[in-house]
Protein backbone atom coordinates (compact mmCIF):
# COMPACT_ATOMS: atom_id res chain seq x y z
CA UNK A 1 0.00 0.00 0.00
CA UNK A 2 2.95 2.38 0.46
CA UNK A 3 3.26 2.98 -3.51
CA UNK A 4 0.00 3.87 -3.87
CA UNK A 5 0.53 6.90 -0.80
CA UNK A 6 4.35 7.50 -2.39
CA UNK A 7 2.74 8.36 -5.59
CA UNK A 8 0.38 10.66 -7.16
CA UNK A 9 -0.31 10.52 -10.79
CA UNK A 10 -1.95 12.35 -12.93
CA UNK A 11 -5.50 11.59 -12.96
CA UNK A 12 -5.52 8.08 -12.07
CA UNK A 13 -3.31 5.29 -12.18
CA UNK A 14 -4.22 5.43 -16.25
CA UNK A 15 -4.31 6.98 -19.29
CA UNK A 16 -6.31 7.19 -22.33
CA UNK A 17 -4.30 6.91 -25.50
CA UNK A 18 -4.75 10.52 -26.34
CA UNK A 19 -3.48 11.32 -23.22
CA UNK A 20 -1.09 9.40 -23.43
CA UNK A 21 0.03 10.96 -26.82
CA UNK A 22 -0.18 14.33 -25.79
CA UNK A 23 2.38 13.71 -22.95
CA UNK A 24 4.89 11.89 -25.14
CA UNK A 25 4.86 14.52 -27.70
CA UNK A 26 5.50 16.97 -25.20
CA UNK A 27 8.36 14.87 -23.47
CA UNK A 28 9.72 14.46 -26.95
CA UNK A 29 9.72 18.23 -27.41
CA UNK A 30 11.62 18.36 -24.50
CA UNK A 31 14.51 16.22 -25.43
CA UNK A 32 14.41 17.64 -28.62
CA UNK A 33 15.81 20.77 -27.45
CA UNK A 34 18.92 19.54 -25.51
CA UNK A 35 20.63 18.14 -27.90
CA UNK A 36 19.47 20.73 -30.60
CA UNK A 37 21.30 23.27 -28.28
CA UNK A 38 24.50 21.04 -27.67
CA UNK A 39 24.94 19.91 -31.39
CA UNK A 40 24.58 23.87 -32.43
CA UNK A 41 26.87 25.04 -30.06
CA UNK A 42 29.31 22.27 -31.09
CA UNK A 43 29.46 23.09 -34.88
CA UNK A 44 29.41 27.12 -34.34
CA UNK A 45 32.49 26.00 -31.75
CA UNK A 46 35.11 27.56 -34.80
CA UNK A 47 33.41 31.00 -35.16
CA UNK A 48 33.16 31.56 -31.30
CA UNK A 49 36.78 30.73 -31.40
CA UNK A 50 37.77 33.38 -33.99
CA UNK A 51 35.39 35.95 -32.19
CA UNK A 52 37.18 35.56 -29.21
CA UNK A 53 40.25 34.54 -30.33
CA UNK A 54 40.68 31.82 -27.72
CA UNK A 55 42.59 28.36 -28.54
CA UNK A 56 40.64 25.22 -29.04
CA UNK A 57 41.33 23.86 -25.62
CA UNK A 58 39.12 26.74 -24.28
CA UNK A 59 36.49 25.89 -26.83
CA UNK A 60 36.36 22.40 -25.19
CA UNK A 61 35.75 23.73 -21.56
CA UNK A 62 33.15 26.01 -23.07
CA UNK A 63 31.54 22.04 -24.23
CA UNK A 64 31.84 21.15 -21.30
CA UNK A 65 30.89 23.76 -18.81
CA UNK A 66 27.06 23.34 -19.28
CA UNK A 67 27.93 19.36 -18.90
CA UNK A 68 29.42 20.30 -15.33
CA UNK A 69 26.82 22.75 -14.00
CA UNK A 70 24.03 19.83 -15.28
CA UNK A 71 25.52 17.14 -13.26
CA UNK A 72 25.52 19.82 -10.48
CA UNK A 73 22.12 19.83 -10.48
CA UNK A 74 20.39 17.30 -12.10
CA UNK A 75 20.45 15.00 -8.86
CA UNK A 76 19.12 17.87 -6.37
CA UNK A 77 16.24 19.16 -9.40
CA UNK A 78 14.88 15.60 -9.66
CA UNK A 79 14.90 15.15 -5.96
CA UNK A 80 12.82 18.60 -5.87
CA UNK A 81 10.69 17.45 -8.50
CA UNK A 82 10.04 14.29 -6.62
CA UNK A 83 8.20 16.95 -4.00
CA UNK A 84 6.91 19.95 -5.76
CA UNK A 85 5.96 18.46 -9.01
CA UNK A 86 7.84 16.87 -12.08
CA UNK A 87 5.61 19.57 -14.32
CA UNK A 88 6.82 22.07 -11.94
CA UNK A 89 10.69 21.96 -12.43
CA UNK A 90 10.88 21.20 -15.77
CA UNK A 91 8.79 24.34 -17.27
CA UNK A 92 11.01 26.30 -14.89
CA UNK A 93 14.27 24.88 -15.88
CA UNK A 94 13.12 25.84 -19.21
CA UNK A 95 12.52 29.19 -18.43
CA UNK A 96 16.17 29.54 -16.73
CA UNK A 97 17.91 27.99 -20.04
CA UNK A 98 16.10 30.42 -22.01
CA UNK A 99 16.96 33.74 -20.07
CA UNK A 100 20.59 31.93 -20.04
CA UNK A 101 20.73 31.97 -23.82
CA UNK A 102 18.58 35.34 -23.92
CA UNK A 103 22.07 36.90 -22.23
CA UNK A 104 24.47 34.77 -24.35
CA UNK A 105 24.32 36.49 -28.10
CA UNK A 106 25.64 40.19 -25.56
CA UNK A 107 28.61 38.55 -24.27
CA UNK A 108 31.21 40.72 -24.14
CA UNK A 109 34.17 37.97 -23.38
CA UNK A 110 34.23 34.18 -23.22
CA UNK A 111 34.25 34.51 -19.52
CA UNK A 112 30.51 35.55 -20.10
CA UNK A 113 30.09 33.05 -22.34
CA UNK A 114 30.90 30.83 -19.74
CA UNK A 115 28.87 31.81 -17.49
CA UNK A 116 26.00 31.87 -19.55
CA UNK A 117 26.59 28.19 -20.70
CA UNK A 118 26.70 27.28 -16.99
CA UNK A 119 23.50 28.82 -16.34
CA UNK A 120 21.70 26.98 -18.96
CA UNK A 121 23.35 23.94 -17.50
CA UNK A 122 21.17 24.42 -14.39
CA UNK A 123 17.79 25.09 -16.10
CA UNK A 124 18.77 22.12 -18.92
CA UNK A 125 19.47 20.02 -15.31
CA UNK A 126 15.80 20.02 -14.10
CA UNK A 127 14.82 19.25 -17.93
CA UNK A 128 16.51 16.25 -18.33
CA UNK A 129 16.11 15.09 -14.90
CA UNK A 130 12.03 15.29 -15.24
CA UNK A 131 11.23 14.58 -19.17
CA UNK A 132 11.74 10.51 -19.20
CA UNK A 133 10.47 10.47 -15.36
CA UNK A 134 7.20 11.93 -16.90
CA UNK A 135 6.83 8.98 -19.20
CA UNK A 136 7.96 6.41 -17.03
CA UNK A 137 5.23 7.14 -14.71
CA UNK A 138 2.68 7.18 -17.20
CA UNK A 139 3.37 4.58 -19.26
CA UNK A 140 2.67 0.88 -17.99
CA UNK A 141 5.61 -1.12 -18.74
CA UNK A 142 4.43 -3.28 -21.42
CA UNK A 143 4.36 0.05 -23.21
CA UNK A 144 7.14 2.12 -21.80
CA UNK A 145 10.28 1.25 -23.96
CA UNK A 146 8.16 2.01 -27.00
CA UNK A 147 7.18 5.50 -25.34
CA UNK A 148 11.52 5.78 -24.51
CA UNK A 149 12.40 5.21 -27.72
CA UNK A 150 10.40 7.76 -29.67
CA UNK A 151 11.48 10.03 -26.49
CA UNK A 152 15.09 9.16 -27.54
CA UNK A 153 14.76 9.60 -30.81
CA UNK A 154 13.29 13.23 -30.39
CA UNK A 155 17.28 13.89 -28.57
CA UNK A 156 18.47 12.24 -32.05
CA UNK A 157 16.13 14.45 -34.44
CA UNK A 158 17.44 17.18 -32.07
CA UNK A 159 21.35 15.93 -32.71
CA UNK A 160 20.41 15.69 -36.71
CA UNK A 161 18.81 19.14 -36.92
CA UNK A 162 21.25 20.95 -34.67
CA UNK A 163 24.23 20.99 -37.11
CA UNK A 164 22.39 21.49 -40.05
CA UNK A 165 19.96 23.99 -37.97
CA UNK A 166 23.32 26.01 -36.11
CA UNK A 167 25.39 25.89 -39.28
CA UNK A 168 23.25 27.88 -41.70
CA UNK A 169 22.39 30.07 -38.48
CA UNK A 170 26.08 30.41 -38.08
CA UNK A 171 26.66 30.91 -41.66
CA UNK A 172 24.22 33.12 -42.44
CA UNK A 173 24.14 35.50 -39.24
CA UNK A 174 26.52 34.08 -37.48
CA UNK A 175 26.84 32.36 -33.89
CA UNK A 176 25.34 34.62 -32.00
CA UNK A 177 22.07 33.33 -33.80
CA UNK A 178 21.65 29.79 -32.63
CA UNK A 179 21.40 31.21 -28.92
CA UNK A 180 18.03 33.04 -29.65
CA UNK A 181 16.99 30.14 -31.41
CA UNK A 182 17.27 28.34 -28.92
CA UNK A 183 15.51 30.79 -26.35
CA UNK A 184 12.61 30.89 -28.50
CA UNK A 185 12.48 27.13 -28.67
CA UNK A 186 12.85 27.02 -25.08
CA UNK A 187 9.73 29.39 -24.37
CA UNK A 188 7.88 27.28 -26.95
CA UNK A 189 8.47 23.43 -25.15
CA UNK A 190 7.89 25.21 -21.85
CA UNK A 191 4.12 26.20 -22.73
CA UNK A 192 3.69 22.84 -24.50
CA UNK A 193 4.39 20.97 -21.22
CA UNK A 194 2.21 23.61 -19.26
CA UNK A 195 -0.67 22.71 -21.65
CA UNK A 196 -0.28 19.26 -22.47
CA UNK A 197 0.82 17.79 -19.25
CA UNK A 198 -2.76 18.79 -17.34
CA UNK A 199 -2.19 17.78 -13.26
CA UNK A 200 1.43 17.35 -11.91
CA UNK A 201 3.34 14.60 -10.47
CA UNK A 202 4.39 14.10 -7.18
CA UNK A 203 6.08 10.71 -6.29
CA UNK A 204 7.08 11.72 -2.31
CA UNK A 205 4.68 14.44 -1.32
CA UNK A 206 5.62 16.15 1.91
CA UNK A 207 9.12 14.68 2.41
CA UNK A 208 11.73 17.06 3.27
CA UNK A 209 14.27 18.04 1.11
CA UNK A 210 17.96 17.04 1.56
CA UNK A 211 20.04 20.29 1.60
CA UNK A 212 22.67 19.45 3.23
CA UNK A 213 23.18 16.32 1.39
CA UNK A 214 22.71 18.33 -2.03
CA UNK A 215 25.28 20.87 -1.03
CA UNK A 216 27.81 18.29 -0.20
CA UNK A 217 26.76 16.50 -3.58
CA UNK A 218 27.74 19.46 -5.52
CA UNK A 219 30.71 20.01 -4.16
CA UNK A 220 31.63 16.90 -4.40
CA UNK A 221 30.93 16.79 -7.96
CA UNK A 222 31.99 20.32 -8.89
CA UNK A 223 35.84 19.08 -7.15
CA UNK A 224 35.80 15.67 -9.58
CA UNK A 225 34.58 17.52 -13.13
CA UNK A 226 36.84 20.72 -12.70
CA UNK A 227 39.77 17.81 -12.04
CA UNK A 228 38.64 15.98 -14.99
CA UNK A 229 38.60 18.89 -17.40
CA UNK A 230 41.71 20.22 -16.44
CA UNK A 231 43.82 17.13 -16.73
CA UNK A 232 47.03 17.23 -17.40
CA UNK A 233 47.40 19.99 -14.92
CA UNK A 234 49.37 19.12 -11.61
CA UNK A 235 46.23 20.52 -9.91
CA UNK A 236 44.02 18.66 -11.33
CA UNK A 237 45.17 15.14 -9.03
CA UNK A 238 44.71 17.66 -6.03
CA UNK A 239 40.93 18.61 -7.13
CA UNK A 240 40.53 14.79 -7.82
CA UNK A 241 41.59 13.54 -4.54
CA UNK A 242 39.77 15.91 -2.44
CA UNK A 243 36.65 14.95 -4.89
CA UNK A 244 37.20 11.55 -4.16
CA UNK A 245 37.39 12.47 0.05
CA UNK A 246 34.36 14.24 -0.54
CA UNK A 247 32.75 11.44 -2.42
CA UNK A 248 32.97 9.07 0.38
CA UNK A 249 31.68 11.44 3.09
CA UNK A 250 28.57 12.01 0.54
CA UNK A 251 27.79 8.37 0.36
CA UNK A 252 28.27 7.82 4.50
CA UNK A 253 26.03 10.80 5.04
CA UNK A 254 23.50 9.70 2.42
CA UNK A 255 23.42 6.00 3.99
CA UNK A 256 22.53 7.70 7.15
CA UNK A 257 19.91 10.41 6.00
CA UNK A 258 16.48 9.23 6.62
CA UNK A 259 15.44 10.91 2.84
CA UNK A 260 18.37 11.37 0.98
CA UNK A 261 18.88 13.60 -2.23
CA UNK A 262 20.86 10.40 -3.39
CA UNK A 263 19.78 7.41 -3.36
CA UNK A 264 22.94 5.14 -2.55
CA UNK A 265 20.21 2.13 -2.30
CA UNK A 266 19.84 1.90 -5.67
CA UNK A 267 23.38 0.81 -6.35
CA UNK A 268 23.63 -1.31 -2.89
CA UNK A 269 20.61 -3.29 -3.48
CA UNK A 270 20.38 -3.65 -6.97
CA UNK A 271 22.83 -5.09 -9.17
CA UNK A 272 21.33 -4.26 -12.47
CA UNK A 273 20.73 -0.69 -11.63
CA UNK A 274 24.59 -0.19 -10.30
CA UNK A 275 25.92 -2.02 -13.57
CA UNK A 276 23.61 -0.38 -16.37
CA UNK A 277 24.17 3.21 -15.21
CA UNK A 278 28.32 2.34 -15.53
CA UNK A 279 27.88 0.74 -18.37
CA UNK A 280 26.00 4.29 -19.62
CA UNK A 281 28.50 6.43 -18.29
CA UNK A 282 31.63 4.66 -20.05
CA UNK A 283 29.66 4.51 -23.22
CA UNK A 284 28.72 8.26 -23.43
CA UNK A 285 32.65 8.41 -22.08
CA UNK A 286 33.29 6.99 -25.39
CA UNK A 287 31.05 8.26 -27.85
CA UNK A 288 30.44 12.81 -26.50
CA UNK A 289 33.73 13.91 -27.87
CA UNK A 290 33.12 12.63 -31.62
CA UNK A 291 30.83 15.87 -32.77
CA UNK A 292 33.67 18.19 -31.09
CA UNK A 293 36.59 16.53 -33.29
CA UNK A 294 34.06 16.39 -36.41
CA UNK A 295 33.37 20.10 -36.11
CA UNK A 296 36.93 21.02 -36.18
CA UNK A 297 37.81 18.22 -38.68
CA UNK A 298 35.44 18.89 -41.11
CA UNK A 299 35.85 22.36 -41.06
CA UNK A 300 39.29 22.87 -40.54
CA UNK A 301 41.25 19.66 -42.46
CA UNK A 302 38.07 19.52 -45.01
CA UNK A 303 37.93 22.93 -45.80
CA UNK A 304 33.89 22.74 -45.11
CA UNK A 305 31.72 25.76 -43.97
CA UNK A 306 29.78 25.43 -41.17
CA UNK A 307 26.27 24.48 -43.48
CA UNK A 308 28.69 21.64 -45.16
CA UNK A 309 29.85 19.99 -41.97
CA UNK A 310 26.29 20.07 -40.66
CA UNK A 311 24.98 17.90 -43.45
CA UNK A 312 28.06 15.28 -43.05
CA UNK A 313 27.59 15.27 -39.32
CA UNK A 314 23.98 14.67 -39.69
CA UNK A 315 24.68 10.79 -40.30
CA UNK A 316 25.06 9.78 -37.17
CA UNK A 317 22.01 11.37 -35.45
CA UNK A 318 19.63 10.16 -38.38
CA UNK A 319 20.92 6.45 -37.85
CA UNK A 320 20.05 7.11 -34.21
CA UNK A 321 16.59 8.46 -34.86
CA UNK A 322 15.47 5.41 -37.47
CA UNK A 323 16.19 2.48 -35.43
CA UNK A 324 15.92 4.18 -31.56
CA UNK A 325 11.95 3.66 -32.08
CA UNK A 326 12.75 0.12 -33.25
CA UNK A 327 15.02 -1.06 -30.34
CA UNK A 328 13.08 0.70 -27.61
CA UNK A 329 10.12 -1.12 -28.61
CA UNK A 330 12.07 -4.36 -29.18
CA UNK A 331 13.65 -3.91 -25.55
CA UNK A 332 9.82 -4.19 -24.35
CA UNK A 333 10.13 -7.73 -25.85
CA UNK A 334 13.35 -9.25 -24.95
CA UNK A 335 15.90 -8.71 -22.52
CA UNK A 336 17.09 -5.27 -23.41
CA UNK A 337 20.84 -6.39 -21.68
CA UNK A 338 21.25 -8.17 -25.13
CA UNK A 339 20.69 -5.18 -27.61
CA UNK A 340 22.53 -2.49 -25.79
CA UNK A 341 25.47 -4.98 -25.17
CA UNK A 342 25.63 -5.36 -29.55
CA UNK A 343 25.17 -2.12 -29.47
CA UNK A 344 28.62 -1.13 -27.64
CA UNK A 345 30.19 -3.66 -29.90
CA UNK A 346 29.05 -2.03 -32.39
CA UNK A 347 29.65 1.62 -31.26
CA UNK A 348 33.38 0.14 -30.85
CA UNK A 349 33.97 -1.20 -33.98
CA UNK A 350 33.06 1.87 -35.75
CA UNK A 351 34.94 4.02 -33.04
CA UNK A 352 38.36 1.83 -34.70
CA UNK A 353 37.40 2.73 -38.01
CA UNK A 354 38.09 6.46 -37.31
CA UNK A 355 41.77 5.32 -36.85
CA UNK A 356 41.53 5.41 -40.61
CA UNK A 357 40.77 8.64 -41.07
CA UNK A 358 43.56 10.86 -41.64
CA UNK A 359 44.67 13.95 -43.35
CA UNK A 360 43.62 13.26 -46.77
CA UNK A 361 39.69 14.32 -46.87
CA UNK A 362 37.69 11.10 -47.47
CA UNK A 363 33.94 12.36 -47.17
CA UNK A 364 32.61 9.07 -47.59
CA UNK A 365 34.67 6.93 -45.27
CA UNK A 366 33.66 9.60 -42.71
CA UNK A 367 29.67 9.65 -43.38
CA UNK A 368 30.33 5.73 -42.89
CA UNK A 369 32.10 5.61 -40.08
CA UNK A 370 29.33 7.99 -38.49
CA UNK A 371 26.20 6.01 -39.64
CA UNK A 372 28.08 3.22 -37.86
CA UNK A 373 28.47 4.62 -34.84
CA UNK A 374 25.13 6.16 -34.68
CA UNK A 375 24.26 2.34 -35.51
CA UNK A 376 25.63 1.05 -32.01
CA UNK A 377 24.24 3.87 -30.02
CA UNK A 378 20.64 3.25 -31.15
CA UNK A 379 20.94 -0.37 -30.10
CA UNK A 380 22.22 0.84 -26.81
CA UNK A 381 19.74 4.15 -25.76
CA UNK A 382 16.75 3.12 -25.47
CA UNK A 383 17.12 -0.13 -24.26
CA UNK A 384 19.20 0.52 -21.21
CA UNK A 385 17.45 3.08 -20.50
CA UNK A 386 14.21 0.97 -20.36
CA UNK A 387 16.66 -1.72 -18.55
CA UNK A 388 17.38 1.19 -15.48
CA UNK A 389 13.58 1.92 -15.38
CA UNK A 390 12.41 -1.58 -15.24
CA UNK A 391 15.07 -2.28 -12.56
CA UNK A 392 13.27 -0.21 -9.68
CA UNK A 393 9.78 0.19 -8.15
CA UNK A 394 7.76 3.04 -9.88
CA UNK A 395 8.32 4.93 -6.62
CA UNK A 396 11.70 5.19 -7.54
CA UNK A 397 11.50 5.86 -11.28
CA UNK A 398 12.30 9.84 -10.62
CA UNK A 399 15.38 9.26 -8.76
CA UNK A 400 16.45 6.57 -11.13
CA UNK A 401 16.29 8.55 -13.80
CA UNK A 402 18.10 11.52 -12.42
CA UNK A 403 21.01 9.23 -11.01
CA UNK A 404 20.80 7.84 -14.90
CA UNK A 405 21.25 11.19 -16.30
CA UNK A 406 23.82 12.31 -14.08
CA UNK A 407 26.06 9.06 -14.95
CA UNK A 408 25.21 9.99 -18.42
CA UNK A 409 26.57 13.54 -18.21
CA UNK A 410 29.38 12.87 -16.05
CA UNK A 411 30.29 10.59 -19.22
CA UNK A 412 30.17 13.16 -21.68
CA UNK A 413 32.50 15.07 -19.28
CA UNK A 414 34.74 12.60 -19.12
CA UNK A 415 34.79 12.37 -22.63
CA UNK A 416 35.67 15.58 -23.13
CA UNK A 417 38.46 15.52 -20.42
CA UNK A 418 39.95 12.83 -22.53
CA UNK A 419 39.60 15.13 -25.70
CA UNK A 420 41.06 18.39 -23.64
CA UNK A 421 44.31 16.04 -22.45
CA UNK A 422 44.96 14.58 -25.70
CA UNK A 423 44.39 18.17 -27.41
CA UNK A 424 46.86 19.73 -25.27
CA UNK A 425 49.30 16.55 -25.68
CA UNK A 426 49.19 16.53 -29.63
CA UNK A 427 47.02 19.39 -31.15
CA UNK A 428 47.87 22.87 -32.22
CA UNK A 429 46.04 25.33 -33.95
CA UNK A 430 48.48 25.46 -37.07
CA UNK A 431 48.76 21.65 -37.35
CA UNK A 432 46.51 19.48 -38.95
CA UNK A 433 48.08 16.68 -38.29
CA UNK A 434 48.42 17.27 -34.91
CA UNK A 435 44.36 17.41 -34.70
CA UNK A 436 44.41 14.34 -36.94
CA UNK A 437 46.43 12.31 -34.43
CA UNK A 438 44.68 13.97 -31.47
CA UNK A 439 41.27 12.49 -32.73
CA UNK A 440 43.05 8.68 -33.71
CA UNK A 441 44.56 9.09 -29.94
CA UNK A 442 40.99 9.56 -28.44
CA UNK A 443 39.20 7.85 -30.50
CA UNK A 444 41.42 4.56 -29.66
CA UNK A 445 40.63 5.25 -25.98
CA UNK A 446 36.93 5.50 -27.04
CA UNK A 447 36.91 2.26 -28.86
CA UNK A 448 38.86 0.01 -25.65
CA UNK A 449 35.95 2.00 -23.60
CA UNK A 450 33.62 1.05 -25.68
CA UNK A 451 34.36 -2.91 -25.81
CA UNK A 452 34.87 -2.60 -21.53
CA UNK A 453 31.51 -1.52 -21.83
CA UNK A 454 29.90 -4.14 -23.76
CA UNK A 455 31.59 -6.36 -20.78
CA UNK A 456 29.93 -4.71 -18.36
CA UNK A 457 26.64 -4.31 -20.03
CA UNK A 458 26.48 -8.17 -20.51
CA UNK A 459 26.83 -8.77 -16.70
CA UNK A 460 23.78 -6.58 -15.63
CA UNK A 461 21.48 -9.56 -15.25
CA UNK A 462 18.87 -9.73 -12.65
CA UNK A 463 19.22 -12.69 -10.40
CA UNK A 464 17.21 -16.15 -11.26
Amino acid sequence: MRQAKDVIMMHKNTHTSYELAVILLAVTLASFLIPIFVAMVNIALPAIGAAFAVPSETLAILSTTYLVSSVIFLVPAARLADIVGLKKICVTGLCITALATVVAPFSSSIGMLLVCHAVAGIGLACVISNTIAILSVAYPPMRRGAAIGIAVAGVYLGLTAGPLIGGALTQVFGWTSIYFFVFALCLATAVMIKVSVKSEIVTTPGQPFDLRGSILYGVTILFLMSGLIRIPDPAAIVSLVIGAVLLVMFVWFEKKTPYPVFAIRLFTENKVFARANLTTMINYGATFAVSFFMSLYLQQIGALTPMEAGFVMMAMPIVQMIFSPITGKLSDKIDGRIIMTAGLIVTGIGMALFGFIGTDYNQTAIIINLAVVGFGIALFGAPNTNLILGSVERKDNGSANSILATTRQMGMVVSMAIATCIILLFYSNTSGAGLVAAMHATFAVSAVLSFAAAVVGWTAKKSS
